[in-house]
């Protein structure tokens, strides 16, 4: 009798850490899937596509990396943006990639950029309406010729409004819908906004509302596509 109280109690253990090793909820897809997305002007007009890519995703200990790359195209081959992005899924948060949040279009001419300061800007597994998300933030420096730059990017006022049913034309989706500011600073240059995103788990982002300080949107993302 002994015995078997003692086997059941080593399963319940493993079992129970096993579990707790596996508590993060993803924001994106798996290993080879992309997403792809028509973005807007604020008048609806199409400005460009973005691609995402999950390139791989690698365990290391309890956590699991995701490495994505992205292609911004406007149809110009010339005008292609494409970055590589690396998110982190670990415990019970999903670690947002705080480049993910600068400007693409403001970037574009910097390079020897180098980290001077992050907070990590993170979506935690149990969700609920009502929810103040953390902040994000991210330092770096640049160099244009001739001179180095200072570039901010933060992430604030983060919340979580709702979980709602969204269509976009790649589906129908269940999604929490978290509302929050975005600024960033590149020396004499500033851009804010005030966004709304949906997000849906093992997908990501499905949509992606932009607004200004009157609130009125001057553009939006949607998901148009999934395909591996």
């Amino acid at each position: 009798m002994k015995k078997n109280q003692f086997l059941f109690l080593l399963v319940l253990i493993l079992s129970t850490t096993l579990s707790a090793q596996d508590v993060c909820t993803a924001y994106l897809p798996a290993k080879g899937t992309t997403l792809t997305y028509n973005n807007y002007d604020k008048k609806g007009k199409l400005t460009n596509t973005t691609t995402t890519e999950v390139v791989s995703i690698i365990q290391d200990g309890d956590s699991k990396i995701f490495k994505v790359h992205q292609l911004i195209s406007d149809g110009k081959k010339k005008n292609d943006i494409e970055n590589n992005f690396k998110y982190i899924c670990t415990g019970d948060q999903f670690i947002v990639d705080m480049q993910s949040i600068l400007n693409a279009e403001q970037m574009q001419g910097f390079t020897g950029t180098v980290v001077i300061e992050t907070e990590n800007m993170f979506i935690p597994k149990n969700l609920e309406p009502g929810m103040e998300l953390e902040d994000g933030l991210i330092k770096m420096e640049a160099y244009v010729e001739p001179m180095t730059m200072t570039i901010m990017a933060r992430s604030f006022y983060r919340e979580v409004i709702a979980k709602e049913e969204i269509t976009t034309p790649a589906g129908t989706f269940e999604a929490w819908k978290i509302g929050g500011n975005i600024e960033t600073k590149v020396s004499f240059m500033r851009f804010a906004a005030r966004t709304v995103e949906w997000y849906v788990e093992d997908i990501g982002i499905v949509r992606s509302e932009m607004y200004d300080n009157k609130g009125k949107m001057y553009g939006y993302s949607e998901l148009v596509k999934i395909s591996k």
